[in-house]
């Protein structure tokens, strides 16, 4: 499937797959993030019920805490 993700063309080798499982092949895992799914923001306890499929547009910010 192919996927915009945070507006690049990126490529996988399967048809469609959760969210989670994606966000974890993107090296994100455990990490907060805020995920926007085809122009709609989702809740991370969103994250488990989205499959994701090809032509599908992500946005995806890591949230970091600084001072």
């Amino acid at each position: 499937m192919t996927l915009r993700l945070n507006g690049e063309a990126k490529t996988f080798d399967k048809d469609e797959c959760g969210l989670v499982e994606l966000l974890e092949e993107l090296d994100f895992g455990e990490r907060p993030v805020l995920v926007e799914h085809n122009g709609t923001a989702l809740h991370q306890r969103e994250h488990a019920g989205v499959t994701v499929r090809d032509g599908d547009a992500l946005e995806i910010i890591l949230i970091v805490a600084g001072g």
